[in-house]
């Protein structure tokens, strides 16, 4: 067995572990009612993420290249408020929080963002990240339309078209807590993939020069959607049990 063989294995068996686990979560889980669209606990390598966009924002993360760390510590903000972020990636002094449909409330979220962004001239930081560490608002992907490839798909009959558009995960999308945009890009120098809304890295503070950077949504990158497995059904009761 070669060694792409063996990975390809052990990635197939986590996901079916991954699976199980979350089949048995979702089906002890008691919906509460309080949002719109209920979250349902998604296992993703191991970890138990409260739902699947977030287990899916992981996976995206990884497919990036981009290290992180789930609800790391639980923070105290100026106004006293106590807030869990979703997310810390740290290695480029960002974070990100997940926000469904449903799941409007980002005040924590903006509040976080403020306290962390520095006060520095935007051309002349001195401080250990650009701007200071970044937050951001991750949500639920840009749906994946196959009439934005005519090369691909053009050819192609309008169930397939379907079927392709309901089987992509569709594009990630995102806004940053500092009302700018932050475009999302590799450093030429470090090699990082990093958000970023100044002219330099995130990550080792290399001018981005004419750097090719992705705004939220960009086609050219595919959000990592996991589902999960929908927990069975209780076994219907016998109506004919046997004598």
């Amino acid at each position: 067995m070669s060694m792409q063989d063996d990975i390809e294995r052990r990635c197939l068996v986590e996901a079916v572990e991954d699976g199980m686990a979350t089949a048995q979560l979702r089906r002890q889980h008691k919906a509460t009612g309080d949002l719109a669209v209920e979250s349902l606990p998604t296992v993703y390598r191991g970890t138990v993420f409260r739902s699947a966009l977030e287990a899916s924002w992981a996976a995206t993360l990884d497919s990036l290249g981009i290290a992180w760390e789930y609800e790391p510590e639980p923070v105290t903000l100026p106004s006293g408020a106590r807030y869990l972020p979703d997310f810390r990636l740290p290695e480029i002094g960002a974070w990100l929080e997940v926000k469904g449909d449903g799941v409007p409330r980002v005040e924590k979220a903006i509040e976080f963002g403020k306290h962390l962004a520095c006060d520095c001239p935007r051309f002349a930081c001195t401080c250990r990240w650009p701007g200071g560490e970044l937050v951001l608002i991750g949500h639920p992907p840009r749906p994946f339309h196959p009439d934005l490839f005519p090369s691909d798909y053009d050819h192609r009959p309008y169930w397939a078209k379907a079927i392709a558009s309901r089987n992509h995960g569709g594009h990630p999308s995102w806004t940053s807590t500092r009302g700018t945009r932050a475009w999302l890009g590799h450093c030429p120098a470090c090699q990082r993939a990093t958000w970023f809304d100044s002219p330099h890295c995130r990550a080792c503070k290399h001018r981005l020069v004419g750097a090719h950077g992705l705004e939220s949504g960009n086609t050219e990158i595919r959000f990592m959607r996991i589902t999960g497995i929908a927990a069975p059904k209780d076994p219907a009761p016998d109506d004919n049990p046997a004598a």
